[in-house]
């Protein structure tokens, strides 16, 4: 089964719509021009610094940008959906508690992995 790029299609989508250049985005975001036009192709996924930061400059949220939590793989990493949730819930003070939580979180997973 082929898999759609809905985000990254969305993401292309509104950042023409907004006259940004994947360069301009990827700027304003603070992330690599390339990782912009990875995620749009479908190459890569947002992790959850990324994604904030790039809803942040569109003034997007998940259902927006065209991420669809009912469709997530089991297989996707619990804190990646767990963070994609909080953050399309939560104001800026709430974002940044759990985010420092997810991050220790994943911290520990990685300790216990030897990572």
């Amino acid at each position: 089964m082929v898999k759609t790029n809905v985000f990254g299609k969305k993401l292309q989508q509104i950042r023409k719509s907004k006259g940004l250049t994947q360069a301009k985005l990827a700027e304003l975001a603070g992330v690599h021009e390339k990782h912009i036009s990875k995620l749009e192709l479908g190459t890569y996924r947002p992790s959850f610094d990324t994604l904030n930061k790039i809803l942040k400059v569109l003034d997007l949220n998940i259902e927006t940008a065209g991420i669809n939590l009912e469709n997530v793989s089991v297989n996707d990493n619990p804190f990646y959906i767990k963070s994609m949730q909080i953050l399309n819930n939560a104001n800026e003070q709430e974002l940044e508690y759990y985010y420092g939580l997810l991050k220790q979180g994943q911290k520990g997973i990685d300790i216990i992995r030897g990572e």
